[in-house]
């Protein structure tokens, strides 16, 4: 949307390229590559070429390695602008008085401002690494509105992965990594089968605990109602497809998946933690519990699943609270503002 807005869009990466590898239309997709363990020289001076051969007004770094690369740049080159956007609790990976705490906190001593997605992690990485407040602020994350035949959707899932129009179908988007708390989702899965529903749980993903799960999953004998989708680029249509969005991380800024699920009117059931609060309304958008009850979580479930107007109203409510308060016009003008300001203070203090 920056490039379509008119700004010239450097879209850069310092991994190398996948079949799955993120592309922003309208802008220009470059790919550094060559990220090698914990830090590359190699890399750095690719970097800084770039740097000094494309003059970039502003680098936003979207992550701790691009943190990293772009606050040791900033040392060569002083009149860099570095945003950096948080987008989880940063102290759920922070271990106080380490070594690597320190440099992130010498690093953030380069940046020019964050941003988070949300208040909650905004707060923590503040007192994480002592950040100035006044240079930190809130842009929400930006949701596109995608329309999609919820019939024809439900459909075209049950006839890929073989089972009823019928059944209840609940989904879950996330990397298989500890944090994401599949395990948690899989037993609460057992109590509303054993319930007598007839539903399938679509896993959404790929990642370094796809095998474990997969074998958890084999050994419960749950493999024709649990289903592994792999890697999607069409999650928002199945989501429109789906009666139920589940979720149980534990580490959250505010979840983008939870948000695209409230844009296709699909209530949410989840755990609160980190920022799922500000994504969701209790009671009003979706269930929100407060600790990882696998008995209190399935018993969310069936009575969703049993009550379809009341499902039907929560997921009604739930676009309209995604729309008021996730714009993805919000987030471009925000972001706008963010940049000018920036550059602004640098040209009155002669940066």
């Amino acid at each position: 949307m920056l490039a379509k807005n008119g700004h010239e869009v450097l879209y850069t990466g310092l991994y190398n390229t996948n079949e799955n590898a993120l592309v922003a239309k309208g802008a220009e997709n470059i790919d550094l590559g060559g990220k090698r363990g914990s830090f590359s020289i190699k890399l750095l001076f690719k970097l800084m070429k770039f740097i000094k051969t494309r003059k970039p007004d502003i680098i936003q770094a979207n992550g701790s390695d691009t943190l990293k690369y772009s606050a040791i740049a900033k040392i060569f080159y002083p009149k860099l602008n570095i945003i950096y956007r948080n987008i989880s609790m940063v102290s759920s990976r922070t271990k106080p008085g380490s070594l690597r705490t320190k440099m992130n906190g010498l690093f953030f001593k380069k940046v020019d401002r964050v941003t988070s997605v949300g208040n909650e992690s905004m707060e923590d990485l503040i007192k994480t690494f002592g950040y100035p407040p006044a240079k930190a602020s809130v842009i929400r994350r930006g949701v596109p509105e995608l329309i999609y035949d919820r019939i024809a959707a439900r459909k075209k899932i049950a006839t890929e992965f073989g089972f009823s129009e019928t059944d209840f179908i609940l989904l879950y988007t996330a990397q298989f990594s500890p944090e994401k708390n599949h395990e948690f989702l899989i037993e609460s899965f057992e109590k509303v089968f054993a319930h007598g529903l007839v539903a399938r749980m679509l896993f959404v993903g790929i990642g370094e605990r796809l095998e474990e799960i997969k074998a958890i999953v084999t050994q419960k004998k749950l493999t024709e109602h649990i289903i592994f989708t792999g890697y999607r680029k069409n999650v928002p249509e199945l989501l429109a497809g789906s009666d139920l969005f589940v979720f149980a991380s534990k580490i959250e800024g505010v979840p983008g998946a939870l948000l695209e699920a409230g844009m296709q009117s699909l209530p949410t059931i989840a755990v609160a933690t980190g920022g799922v609060g500000e994504a969701m309304v209790n009671g009003k958008t979706g269930i929100l519990l407060n600790k990882y009850d696998s008995t209190d979580f399935s018993k969310a479930i069936i009575a969703l699943l049993e009550n379809e107007s009341f499902r039907q109203s929560l997921g009604e409510n739930g676009k309209k609270f995604i729309m008021e308060n996730f714009s993805l016009q919000s987030a471009l003008r925000n972001f706008e503002n963010l940049y000018a300001d920036v550059l602004k203070e640098k040209d009155q203090h002669g940066g």
